[in-house]
């Protein structure tokens, strides 16, 4: 996004009248010297509102809310900085000065943007005029969508044959920029030869924040293919985990954002918009990112997490909330919504009145009872060693979080829930990475021990058998890493609890924790918390193999290695604690003898 000149954003309110723009969304009436209206930002039966001619400034009363004309223009239009002062200059005829010290936008960016929309357009005319048109048609009346909420979200349909291909064969710059856009591809048989990357599916134009089409997600009518939704591969304008579905829609037409709705697809929007709940999102495909999370918190201070109530929708529900905790920041509040088994928002809202399902909303879950619920829903709470284990687990996300405050107020619900004190919490948060020293008995004070000699051939047998050194798995923790930074989607629960019991391994569990909670990340997501990044990527290097190749049956291969070696190790240390403990009671009978 180009930055504004400085000097031309701070002489703007001076070029407009706030009375005129203000005027042109919330209708005023002159009373005195001023205007007033009822306030736009909160409902009120009795003006409040009110424009200051002389100051240029606008004051609610009722809520506080005030400002220029520029701070106006984004609160009400949900339109950033730079959005907004471009619509206040193009609404006034105003040419926009940008600063000439940032680098100028690639002008190839525009020609895509301006082809996208061509693409829209044209995959609308399909929808009206394909010979094949009836079962995209049919499909939508099926689903429940009406043709306002069709032409609400530019729906269209891509044909089952090359029809894109043909409608821009003619022009080699817009095949070249429809191959980058992701919209054709090369065809493998024919060498020259191109086919449409969308083919007889329902099509969605995916928006950015400023409304142009950067991509297009597609759904097949067979609900047997394998493949449903189909999205636009990545490109310079579209980046599937940085966009979220409705979000264009739902800053256009929403005049107050109280809360964002964070659904699954398409068609959960657009069935929620149907019947007037249009504070919702869908992310792309892909699991819920730090990105998605800067961009809601830059739009409403409540996020809510919606996922269907089974075990797939509460394992996606866990892993946003592990996302969420390391960005959770003052003023933002996270819920999750679960629904009945088997529904989605589509299907629920068709069942229920909208109503119904905004109440639904208004009960989400608060993150913190989320959280507690669901480690208990895995352990027997009822037992101490089922309180112990889930204050191990609450404590380790404890420490992911950067909001003191908020750090502060879940330590004092876990010591509720546990019924000990903020105080017994804490020492034992602290003392958890202390290492115990376990004595199998109590010396007494005044206990002379013999010399070493009488019990063993010498001393350095005797130390080897109480020391027992581990010997270090560096190497294999090594191949490790660099396996899992080559795939870390092999990273499943189960191995990442497997990686998490190995000694002496941070970073290897660091990762692994990382490649768990995010699905798709990439190398250099997963090694950005990292100072070592250097030796982290000689470690990728060393383990990339440009031929398909099975990551995870070495990494797995040798994770084994590594737990038989630590289990080899750990029976030894209870032999060696064994045999002193014997030589001990040895030495006692010796001098009581």
């Amino acid at each position: 996004m180009p930055f504004v000149n400085a000097d031309f954003k701070d002489d703007l309110p001076n070029c407009v009248d706030i009375v005129d723009i203000i005027n042109r969304r919330v209708p005023l009436k002159k009373v005195g010297k001023d205007y007033k209206a009822c306030c736009p930002f909160h409902h009120e039966k009795t003006p409040s509102f009110s424009v200051s001619v002389e100051k240029q400034m606008y004051k609610c009363f009722g809520c506080d809310e005030g400002g220029g004309v520029i701070n106006f223009v984004m609160k009400f239009d949900n339109l950033g900085l730079v959005e907004a002062i471009e619509t206040i200059s193009g609404e006034l005829g105003i040419s926009v000065v940008y600063d000439e010290n940032v680098k100028s936008v690639d002008s190839r960016l525009a020609r895509y943007r301006n082809l996208m929309q061509r693409v829209r357009q044209f995959y609308i005319q399909q929808l009206k005029q394909s010979p094949a048109k009836d079962k995209a048609v049919n499909y939508a009346k099926n689903r429940g969508i009406s043709g306002k909420i069709a032409k609400y979200f530019e729906l269209g349909f891509a044909p089952p044959s090359s029809n894109l291909l043909s409608e821009f064969e003619q022009n080699d710059q817009n095949i070249a920029d429809l191959k980058t856009m992701g919209l054709l591809c090369d065809d493998q048989y024919r060498s020259g030869q191109y086919y449409d990357f969308f083919k007889d599916r329902l099509m969605f134009p995916i928006h950015n924040a400023k409304g142009n089409i950067i991509a297009f997600g597609g759904r097949t009518f067979d609900n047997n293919t394998k493949v449903k939704y189909l999205n636009s591969p990545e490109t310079p304008i579209f980046s599937k985990s940085k966009e979220l579905y409705g979000l264009y829609h739902a800053r256009k037409y929403s005049r107050s954002i109280d809360y964002i709705l964070v659904v699954e697809g398409y068609m959960d929007v657009i069935a929620l918009h149907q019947v007037g709940i249009s504070q919702v999102v869908a992310t792309l495909g892909t699991a819920t990112t730090i990105e998605h999370l800067n961009i809601l918190s830059r739009v409403t201070n409540t996020i809510i997490f919606c996922f269907d109530g089974d075990n797939a929708g509460k394992k996606a529900a866990w892993r946003a909330l592990n996302v969420t905790l390391p960005v959770i920041k003052t003023g933002i509040t996270v819920k999750f919504l679960f629904l009945p088994d088997g529904e989605d928002p589509d299907s629920l809202v068709k069942k229920e009145s909208s109503k119904v399902f905004v109440t639904r909303i208004e009960n989400a879950q608060p993150l913190s009872q989320f959280l507690f619920s669901h480690i208990k829903a895995e352990l027997d709470f009822s037992t101490i060693e089922g309180k112990t284990l889930f204050l191990e687990k609450v404590s380790t996300l404890l420490r992911k979080i950067n909001y003191k405050i908020y750090q502060q107020q879940l330590l004092e619900g876990l010591a509720g829930e546990v019924n000990q004190s903020i105080e017994q919490i804490k020492y034992i948060l602290e003392r958890q990475d202390t290492p115990v020293q376990i004595n199998t008995f109590d010396i007494p004070k005044n206990y002379e021990e013999p010399p070493i000699s009488d019990f063993y051939d010498s001393d350095d047998n005797y130390k080897a058998l109480i020391s027992a050194p581990i010997k270090s798995s560096n190497s294999l923790i090594d191949q490790m890493i660099g396996l899992l930074l080559n795939y870390p989607s092999m990273i499943d629960e189960t191995v990442e609890l497997r990686v998490r019991k190995i000694n002496d391994a941070d970073v290897l569990q660091n990762l692994a924790n990382s490649a768990l909670l995010q699905e798709d990340i990439t190398l250099e997501d997963i090694i950005k918390p990292f100072p070592q990044k250097q030796q982290l990527l000689d470690l990728y290097n060393k383990k990339k193999v440009l031929k398909n190749y099975d990551y995870k049956d070495e990494f797995l291969d040798a994770l084994l290695k590594i737990e038989k070696k630590q289990k080899n190790e750990n029976a030894l240390l209870i032999t060696n604690e064994i045999e002193y403990t014997k030589s001990l009671q040895a030495r006692k009978g010796k001098l009581k003898s």
